[in-house]
C-alpha cells in the first residue's frame, strides 16, 4: 500500500566535491583496515572452527572490495545514472539494517543495554524505511528519464 503512493518530483541535492573526496578517503582507509583484518582471518584461521573462519573472512573481504569500489567512485567523481547505489542495491542494503534489531532479539542485547538498544533499533528501522523510500524515488525518476 505504501509502495503505491506517488512520489513528489524533487531533484536530489548534490554533495560538494570536497566532501565526496574526504568521505571517500576516510572510508577507503577504514575499509583497507577491515580488509587487512579479513586477510588475517584467511591466513591464520581459528583453531576451533577453521572452515567458518575462512568463509566469514571471504565474505568480509568481498564486502571490503565492494566498499572500495564505491570509494573509488567517490574519489574519481564518476557519475552513475542511479546514483552511488542503484535502487536494487539500496533495497538489499536496507534489509541489512533490519538484521541488527532482529539479531538483538535473539542475543539478549535489549535486556542488557535497555533504552539505548531500543533507540538503536528505532534508528535501524528508520534507516530501512529511508533507504526503501530512496530506492522507490530513484526508480521512479529512472522510469521518467527513460520515457523522455
Amino acid at each position: 500500500m505504501i509502495d503505491e503512493l506517488p512520489i513528489p518530483e524533487t531533484p536530489e541535492k548534490e554533495v560538494p566535491r570536497w566532501v565526496q573526496v574526504l568521505v571517500g578517503l576516510v572510508l577507503a582507509l577504514l575499509t583497507l583496515f577491515c580488509g587487512f583484518a579479513s586477510v588475517t582471518m584467511l591466513v591464520v584461521p581459528n583453531e576451533k572452527s577453521p572452515i567458518l573462519t575462512v568463509v566469514v573472512g571471504l565474505i568480509m573481504l568481498l564486502g571490503c572490495f565492494w566498499v572500495l569500489e564505491k570509494c573509488s567512485r567517490l574519489l574519481t567523481g564518476r557519475k552513475n545514472r542511479g546514483g552511488l547505489m542503484t535502487p536494487n542495491t539500496l533495497r538489499v542494503v536496507s534489509f541489512f539494517f533490519l538484521v541488527f534489531p532482529v539479531a538483538g532479539l535473539f542475543t539478549g542485547y535489549y535486556r542488557k543495554m535497555g533504552l539505548i538498544a531500543i533507540f538503536q533499533a528505532v534508528m535501524y528501522f528508520s534507516s530501512f524505511l529511508g533507504l526503501r523510500a530512496l530506492a522507490r524515488k530513484r526508480e521512479a525518476s529512472g522510469v521518467n528519464e527513460q520515457t523522455k
